[in-house]
């Protein structure tokens, strides 16, 4: 890291700037690999928050988040816009009662932080690219922190930024699609593709199987009750719980599936080489990963959540639009059997 600093110190904003950009990280899903560490952060350093940042030229982009579903904020009202002129950790007490920080946009509202500690996350020529931090809602006053801990935790960030595993259609997604464009395509609240960017995997998994003659198959997810959830605890607890829905189905689906939000409650996920039997499986592992435990949509609130799941797999001449309505169809039914299970279309020939 000392080395990384030293060379960091002739790097222009421009530089840093590419350094990103040559990365692809922004505007893109979460992964669970950064999520695993945002997760572990708050765990080692007992906050509610923790967040792994992008610090692009005017916004702050999170790739990864616990504790609040903020996805991107004007730069200049950000901690992380501090710790790019930073060197070392960056800790603050009570950002309420130091006037460098009063007014910063996570302080002044929700997640309300007044602690914070957080370190530069550099990219592979010493670029300072983003932060990773912690935020706690109350003052930290007569709290050691250890900072060795947010080191080490910032230089396996770095690992996993160098060595992500993508595929082919994700690649071409992400490389191939200018920033404004994948930004069109993400969904905010979840972090995850959304129903554009969902048509766009879509087609290139489409080719791909062609290509290959391995099979494709699509799991249609539906939050059970959702409604409940907001007329019970508010639109914010239902924001809350779609949230770490995503987060579990990220941690559930395989390294070459896609989760995406297709809309409202529902999310479908793509499932590359996988044919009616392992698409049952994968559905079944998403449902469970679900209702494994319950969702905490606030202070000492927690909901039972459940899903119904419907999958189907593309026969010879399947076009995408009939594969998401054999989905579709089946999750319906799996609603009628029930809820909380998982319905595969029946089989059928021809282009359906």
């Amino acid at each position: 890291m000392p080395q990384n600093a030293r060379r960091s110190d002739s790097i222009t904003e421009q530089q840093r700037l590419a350094a990103i950009e040559r990365l692809a990280v922004t505007y893109t899903p979460a992964e669970e690999c950064f999520d695993r560490i945002t997760r572990l952060a708050a765990r080692v350093f007992e906050t509610p928050i923790a967040t792994l940042s992008v610090v692009g030229d005017q916004r702050v982009w999170f790739k990864s988040r616990v504790g609040t579903v903020i996805s991107e904020l004007p730069r200049i009202d950000t901690f992380s816009n501090w710790v790019m002129d930073h060197d070392g950790a960056l800790v603050i007490p009570d950002a309420l009662a130091d006037p460098r920080f009063a007014c910063c946009e996570m302080v002044i509202n929700a997640p309300y932080a007044r602690f914070y500690a957080g370190i530069a996350i550099r990219s592979p020529n010493g670029a300072k690219i983003g932060s990773l931090s912690v935020m706690d809602t109350g003052p930290r006053h007569h709290v050691t922190i250890d900072v060795g801990y947010l080191r080490d935790l910032a230089a396996i960030t770095e690992d996993e930024f160098h060595r992500r595993h993508l595929t082919a259609s994700q690649k071409s997604m992400i490389t191939e699609l200018g920033e404004a464009q994948r930004r069109a395509m993400m969904d905010d609240l979840t972090g995850v593709w959304n129903r554009s960017g969902l048509n766009s995997i879509l087609e290139r998994e489409f080719t791909q199987s062609a290509a290959s003659g391995l099979p494709i198959s699509v799991a249609m997810l539906d939050i059970d009750h959702f409604k409940k959830i907001n007329d019970l605890y508010g639109h914010d607890a239902g924001d809350l719980a779609l949230a770490e829905v995503a987060r579990r189905l990220r941690a559930a689906a395989r390294p070459v599936d896609s989760v995406t939000r297709y809309g409202g409650e529902e999310f479908a996920v793509v499932l590359p080489d996988c044919d009616e039997h392992s698409a049952q499986a994968v559905g079944d592992r998403l449902r469970a990963c679900i209702s494994a435990t319950p969702v905490t949509v606030g202070n000492s609130t927690y909901v039972d959540i459940t899903a119904s799941v419907g999958v189907a797999t593309a026969k010879k001449n399947t076009v995408i639009s009939l594969l998401l309505t054999r989905a579709d169809g089946a999750l319906y039914d799996a609603k009628r059997h029930g809820r909380d299970c998982v319905i595969a279309a029946p089989a059928t020939v021809g282009s359906a």
